[in-house]
């Protein structure tokens, strides 16, 4: 059995407003500002209600396709399973790629001073752009992690060679180093030594304003240590 204490806190609103007030709510919703929210043709040039197209990739979020990639060379395209990097020297985003779904991004990473080229030389600080892989990766090092590619490699060590930027005896002094170990050979005209790291103790407003480096990407401390969760030896890299 319900009371009928209960029954009175039930009523409909209308029925426990002064009549006054109710004139003035239905003034209210005849007004123009109710077109803004009412149904129909009227309200639907004033308040968009649909979704904005999605950048996610099978509406998972966080991963969105990466299309028309014009490498111009062998990496792409690649298998779907296979993680690698997309870097972009034009745009600065570093993109960490799973086929083409892109699974993270760096909005923005440091350069060499002397910005990029396809060949860099050694005491250039140019960072260089091309087809890499990930050859060594060093987690305690003084820019918080470093995580190294292979250059020079022997394609690279083929065209310096052919653009007469280097000897024989340098380029094959490279392809040998490279066979028996698997390594670039970072003691010729070239240099070498190049990767992506972190800050250490530099500032990182100044990491987004100036390019310092000698070569290599710099990108923020805590943002190399999840790039280094990412990727493993042999990841390709693609700088372009």
């Amino acid at each position: 059995m319900v009371d009928s204490s209960t029954i009175a806190h039930c009523r409909p609103l209308h029925t426990m407003l002064p009549p006054m007030l109710i004139r003035s709510l239905k003034r209210l919703a005849l007004s123009p500002l109710a077109l803004l929210v009412a149904p129909g043709p009227a309200s639907a040039s004033l308040i968009d209600t649909t979704e904005p197209p999605s950048t996610y990739a099978s509406g998972t979020p966080g991963q969105h396709f990466l299309d028309d990639v014009d490498t111009g060379i062998s990496l792409l395209p690649i298998e779907d399973g296979r993680v690698w990097l997309h870097i972009s020297v034009k745009d600065r985003t570093l993109s960490v790629v799973r086929g083409r779904h892109v699974i993270h991004e760096i909005p923005h990473f440091a350069i060499g001073i002397n910005g990029a080229v396809n060949l860099r030389t050694r005491g250039s600080a140019m960072t260089p752009k091309g087809e890499f892989r990930v050859e060594r990766i060093n987690p305690n090092s003084q820019y918080a992690t470093f995580i190294g590619i292979n250059y020079p490699n022997p394609r690279v060590a083929d065209q310096a060679l052919s653009e007469g930027l280097i000897t024989e005896e340098e380029a094959e002094r490279i392809r040998r180093h490279y066979q028996q170990h698997r390594l670039s050979y970072p003691n010729t005209t070239l240099g070498g030594h190049i990767g992506i790291h972190g800050l250490g103790n530099r500032d990182p407003f100044l990491n987004q304003r100036v390019d310092w480096t000698e070569g290599c990407l710099a990108v923020e401390n805590d943002q190399v240590r999840l790039l280094h969760s990412l990727v493993e030896i042999d990841t390709p890299v693609l700088i372009q």
